[in-house]
């Protein structure tokens, strides 16, 4: 049996989750990689922009100037990367950094740079003006942090192809928790699940209108499980926010068929989710969805005048996509924590 050699690991995580207010993805990602990596027995510091949540099995050091939002996202994302240029890494033998890390000093300690997506993909996809102007300006930083960085490890193709090739990169893709995100009993009544924003590239008016239109004539008992905003009320439409994580895996587990008709995804963190809780995935086609669902194997890509058929097909015949979602627990385990961390520390 091998032993697990101890290591002093860096995490470079300016957003984690905080008390009582809603945080991003990439913070609960966070989170979960210094307690995956403190439960294996390595010490973990992770540096970030304000108290995190009470109880954590890592240590977390506050940057100067970092958590300092009233001054808003330019000081973020340009100033308090400047203010970090004195963090001291060297006594550190791997550090794993999300972002936020383009002025900092890169020597020492191995330098691995986690790309959740792209600053371009998201310029692309995004309709206000500002904000796609400093997307555009992100996106040349993430350039400089990705060259400066010893290995970018890309959440997926699509977002691998907009950066530089070097032998050292490669694709590892996200992992999910297995031990919160995993299979259990249905909703009586045929259900959707959709996690996201009602009016953003997620699309969840448009699947709120198929909804009501097409799919709950053809299945009255039928009910859409919104995770958003709440939107308009309507017959068998529920609204949640602000979940916590396990409620948030409880709707994935009893739901039927998970679909989140994205524009774009990066990778789709959510469809990865609902796989692992042997939820059928029924999705429009975008980078994200085709890579993690192999391009139909493990989920239903269709185009978007098939989408309400296919849902209203799915709820009506769950058995018919029975080899499908066995197919895709199994592709879920092969992206637990414990294999994806392996691909980090192979670089030690």
């Amino acid at each position: 049996m091998s032993t697990i050699v101890p290591l002093k690991i860096a995490v470079v995580a300016f957003e984690l989750p905080r008390v009582n207010q809603k945080t991003g993805g990439v913070s609960h990602f966070n989170h979960r990689l210094c307690s995956a990596l403190s439960e294996m027995g390595h010490d973990v510091t992770a540096f970030t922009s304000q108290p995190t949540i009470p109880g954590v099995d890592y240590k977390t050091i506050i940057v100067e100037g970092a958590g300092e939002e009233e001054k808003g996202r330019f000081y973020r994302y340009y100033v308090a990367p400047l203010k970090s240029r004195k963090l001291d890494f060297r006594p550190y033998d791997l550090v794993l950094s999300s972002g936020d890390d383009w002025a900092m000093k890169r020597s020492g300690a191995k330098w691995l740079r986690i790309m959740h997506g792209s600053a371009l993909r998201e310029m692309q996809h995004n309709k206000r003006l500002v904000r796609k102007v400093n997307l555009s300006f992100l996106y040349l930083l993430e350039l400089f942090s990705s060259l400066r960085s010893d290995a970018t490890l890309f959440n997926s193709a699509d977002t691998r192809k907009l950066y530089p090739t070097r032998s050292s990169d490669k694709i590892v893709h996200l992992p999910v928790d297995r031990r919160i995100f995993h299979p259990g009993p249905k909703e009586e009544a045929p259900t959707i699940l959709f996690v996201g924003g009602l009016d953003s590239r997620k699309r969840g008016r448009w699947l709120l209108e198929l909804f009501n239109t097409v799919i709950k004539p053809q299945v009255p008992e039928a009910q859409l499980w919104m995770v958003s905003d709440k939107g308009p009320d309507a017959e068998g439409v529920t609204y949640y926010k602000n979940l916590g994580i396990e409620e948030l895996a409880g709707l994935y587990r009893r739901a039927h068929v998970f679909s989140m008709p994205s524009t774009y995804e990066g990778f789709g963190i959510p469809y990865l989710e609902a796989m692992a809780s042997g939820t059928l995935v029924v999705t429009t086609p975008n980078p994200g969805a085709n890579e993690i669902l192999q391009h139909g194997r493990f989920g239903s890509i269709v185009q978007d005048h098939q989408l309400a058929d296919s849902l209203t097909g799915a709820l009506l015949n769950p058995q018919a996509h029975r080899d499908m979602v066995e197919a895709a627990l199994e592709w879920a385990d092969d992206h637990s924590w414990p294999a994806i961390i392996r691909q980090y520390l192979a670089y030690v």
